[in-house]
C-alpha cells in the first residue's frame, strides 16, 4: 500500500487531502506541523509527498530540499493559495495545486505519480 504525507499548517486543509486521498485505498499521514512532517520524513517510508509551500516555522520549500537530500527521487507535489507558488514548483520541476484545490485532478495526478514508482517498504 503507497504512503503518502500531506503536510499544511491548516488542519481542516491537511485533513481534507488526507480523508481524500485515502479513500482510494492509499494509507495517508497528515501534517500540521512540518517540523514533525520532516522528521517522519526521515525516519518513515513515503512513496509521495504533498506540502503547503506558505507555513509557519519552515516552509514548503524547505520541506522539498530535505525531502531530496534523505530519498532524491520522492514524488512531490507543492499546494499554495499564492500565485508565487506555481512559479517555486516550476523551478524546481514539480507539480502544483492552487488552493482551493480540484480534488479530483488530484486524484489523478496522484495516481499518475504513484503508478511510476515502486512502494517504498518499511525495513
Amino acid at each position: 500500500m503507497h504512503i503518502i504525507f500531506v503536510v499544511d499548517d491548516d488542519p481542516d486543509q491537511a485533513q481534507l487531502l488526507a480523508t481524500a486521498l485515502s479513500a482510494d485505498g492509499r494509507r495517508v499521514r497528515a501534517f500540521s506541523d512540518p517540523i514533525r512532517a520532516l522528521a517522519a520524513l526521515t525516519s518513515e517510508p513515503a512513496d509521495l509527498l504533498i506540502a503547503d509551500l506558505s507555513m509557519p516555522w519552515l516552509d514548503g520549500a524547505q520541506i522539498v530540499s530535505s525531502a531530496r537530500e534523505h530519498r532524491a527521487e520522492l514524488p512531490i507535489i507543492l499546494i499554495s493559495g499564492y500565485s508565487r507558488g506555481a512559479e517555486v514548483a516550476a523551478a524546481q520541476g514539480l507539480r502544483f495545486f492552487g488552493k482551493p484545490i480540484d480534488l479530483d485532478r488530484l486524484r489523478a495526478v496522484v495516481e499518475d505519480l504513484l503508478q511510476r514508482q515502486p512502494e517504498v517498504v518499511a525495513p
